[in-house]
């Protein structure tokens, strides 16, 4: 299943966490100098890098929407050499996929705010004359900031701090600590080029402002401040340290969001969940417990038990901020209600994938055996002592994922991993107090490995499940029909 993750993203683990939003300035022309100005590399590449190493997937919008320019003297092959100690945002120049990406810049006005975790507004030579008193950007500053969301705003780009407003008429940056571009730095570009670049300078604007602190460090040092939810960077060398402080921000507003804790079925991984974990990340935190003994993990599963795998689980329950909605997959359906079980003060409710649906003393092996009855099974190879269990490859795409494509198939063949036949074989102890706990069950129609037929059973037997839904898929539906099992797994989130 390891696979899956690669499949959907050329960086392991990127967007995992959610998106942000970075806004760009489109190209325009200095009044000062004449010069063609836009977006300062390093204020775009720096935070970008942060948030993908972070987990966040990045979007970048501008207000007319395509291709952003970026300022001359922060190209790093520019002759003047005044940026050549930037490699970032040389590589960044040389990656064809991100060239495309700067060249695609979104719509500022096609946005949805909704769908980023924060925002983060970038500077350069263009912002001056696109972002300053311009209406729409303002507006969406002030709305964006106003959901409590980490709000962030950069050198130049803090030039709309001068006008961004609350609905009651009072700046944001009333009462707040913040930073943007220093006149010392001013004063060290002016110099340079020999000319006043500047129509007017920030700092000279914000301390005409009342109630407000604006704070500068030495010139060109990498400053940025937090208050409150208002996060600004100084200039050009701010950028990742801004960044590192939406990122702070972000962990600290993990509580706002829905916590989905998914656990993979057997001989499968965290990885499983690929498909549909950044999608999902975006108005959610979303967790993947790896269990021991599976994928890359290195634990050796002649040793490894049920409880063990429900260990794993609780800890990552206990780590999540507030209640949790666990989804478990096949096998895994035993290791969430013995979870569920332990922690249902933090259980918000639980959602069953094709999975098995226990009673207190029950095993997988046991809920076989009543449903097929005792008889051998073809497709196991066993290990000598009996202590792993493995699919016999010439039937394990059929039985995992009869309607995946044939390049999924051969990878599940390659990945394969032998099992810890305990997690099959011991019992799940479960409290008078489970059935109280919300259930919800996503049928398969087509699986091979759970029937349908075994799965109605369980929920049937169980008699406590609030809601069932159905997909015409077999044993992985997350993986062959994501956006359909997205759209079921939310619609239970509000019931």
């Amino acid at each position: 299943m390891l696979v899956l993750t690669c499949i959907a993203h050329a960086q392991h683990n990127a967007g995992y966490k959610g998106k942000i939003l970075m806004i760009a300035s489109n190209q325009a022309t200095s009044k000062q100098t004449g010069w063609p100005i836009g977006v300062w590399y390093s204020e775009l590449t720096h935070p970008y890098w942060t948030f993908t190493e972070a987990g966040y997937k990045v979007d970048v919008a501008s207000l007319n929407g395509g291709a952003l320019f970026f300022d001359s003297f922060s190209d790093p092959e520019d002759a003047s050499g005044y940026a050549a100690f930037d490699v970032l945002s040389l590589g960044f120049k040389k990656d064809p996929a991100k060239r495309d990406w700067a060249a695609n810049s979104k719509k500022l006005a096609d946005i949805n705010p909704n769908d980023y975790k924060a925002i983060f507004v970038c500077g350069g030579q263009g912002p001056m004359y696109t972002f300053y008193k311009n209406p729409e950007l303002l507006t969406f500053f002030s709305n964006f900031y106003q959901t409590g969301k980490p709000t962030a705003a950069i050198c130049h780009g803090t030039c709309l701090l001068l006008d961004a407003r609350l609905p009651d008429g009072n700046l944001i940056v009333k009462g707040k600590h913040w930073t943007g571009f220093a006149n010392s730095e001013e004063n060290y570009a002016d110099a340079y080029v020999g000319m006043k670049i500047q129509p007017f300078r920030i700092e000279d604007e914000a301390r005409k402002l009342p109630d407000t602190h604006f704070e500068t460090a030495h010139a060109f040092d990498a400053f940025a401040i937090r208050s409150g939810n208002l996060i600004t960077g100084q200039q050009q060398n701010s950028g990742a340290k801004a960044a590192e402080l939406v990122v702070q921000a972000l962990e600290e507003d993990a509580k706002r969001y829905p916590t989905y804790i998914f656990v993979h079925g057997a001989w499968a991984d965290e990885s499983a969940w690929g498909g549909i974990r950044t999608t999902l990340a975006e108005h959610a935190n979303v967790v993947t417990v790896n269990l021991p003994a599976h994928g890359i993990d290195p634990t050796a599963g002649t040793d490894v038990n049920l409880n063990d795998y429900v260990k794993s689980v609780t800890n990552a329950i206990d780590a999540a901020p507030g209640k949790v909605i666990l989804v478990g997959h096949s096998m895994a359906g035993v290791i969430v209600s013995a979870a569920a079980d332990q922690q249902a003060g933090k259980v918000a409710k639980v959602v069953y994938v094709a999975a098995y649906l226990p009673k207190s003393g029950q095993s997988i092996e046991g809920i076989n055996e009543d449903f097929f009855g005792k008889k051998p099974t073809p497709i196991f190879d066993y290990s000598a002592n009996g202590a792993l269990v493995s699919i016999r490859k010439e039937f394990l795409p059929d039985v995992v994922c009869a309607d995946c494509p044939p390049s999924i198939k051969e990878m599940l063949i390659k990945y394969h991993r032998a099992e810890p036949t305990k997690g099959f074989t011991e019992p799940t102890m479960l409290s008078a107090g489970f059935a109280r706990i919300p259930k919800y069950y996503i049928f398969t129609e087509n699986d091979h490995a759970i029937p349908l037929a075994l799965q109605q059973k369980m929920v049937k037997a169980d008699g406590t499940v609030r809601k069932t839904a159905s997909m015409k898929t077999s044993h992985l539906p997350f993986v062959v029909q994501g956006p359909e099992f997205l759209s079921i797994l939310q619609s239970f989130q509000t019931l």
